[in-house]
């Protein structure tokens, strides 16, 4: 009996995978829109000044551990709803509604699209400003948004020409992701507690 080639063995094993739904590379894109945007109220110190739905492309990866390491490459075409505003003092608060896609069927893989974004283009699309650098994101206490507390990060960004202090929060709501990025001088607490949302 003729030992199995490597080629062999990789087929196999790609033919097993298909049956699955875990591939390295999907050929056709995922398209998904947001259900509902995330908001500030109306009776926030803050007022609307952007309120659109653009179209976000990335490409989503996923990395799988256990006897063979795998990862798997989606393209993902997502729509999302971005509401952007402005404080009495200029400071600008943005708020980004992405689907929460589904990568992978089994085992089941759901991602955030904008996490596989540019940092830079996330800062631009959520304070509709000219972003050329952001630094590294880092933990810097808790914040709640939308009732669920997470994770506080900060970063420093040139906007508009000027070096900027952000904060950023992220959760999950449901089929949705929502985004929240604030510019964060000392001396403002940006409003992540008050931002609602319809289910």
């Amino acid at each position: 009996m003729t030992p199995p080639t490597r080629r062999g063995f990789v087929v196999a094993c790609t033919a097993t995978l298909a049956g699955c739904g875990i591939l390295p590379e999907e050929s056709e894109p995922i398209e998904a829109s947001a259900t509902s945007p995330a908001e500030l109220p109306e009776s926030s110190d803050y007022s609307l000044v952007i309120e659109d739905s653009p179209t976000i492309e990335t490409t989503v990866t996923v990395d799988f551990s256990g006897d063979v390491q795998l990862t798997s490459h989606q393209n993902v075409i997502a729509t999302v709803f971005r509401r952007v505003y402005e404080s009495a003092g200029g400071e600008r608060f943005g708020l980004l509604t992405a689907p929460a896609v589904q990568v992978v069927d089994q085992p089941e893989v759901v991602r955030d699209p904008l996490t596989a974004v540019d940092s830079v283009r996330v800062v631009s699309l959520a304070m509709d400003a000219d972003v050329d650098t952001v630094s590294e994101w880092r933990e810097s206490d808790s914040a709640t948004l939308l009732g669920t507390e997470t994770t506080l990060m900060t970063a420093t960004a040139t906007v508009d020409g000027s070096e900027r202090d952000i904060a950023r929060v992220r959760v999950r709501a449901d089929e949705d992701s929502v985004t929240a990025i604030a510019a964060a001088p000392d001396d403002t607490v940006p409003p992540f507690g008050a931002v609602t949302r319809d289910a």
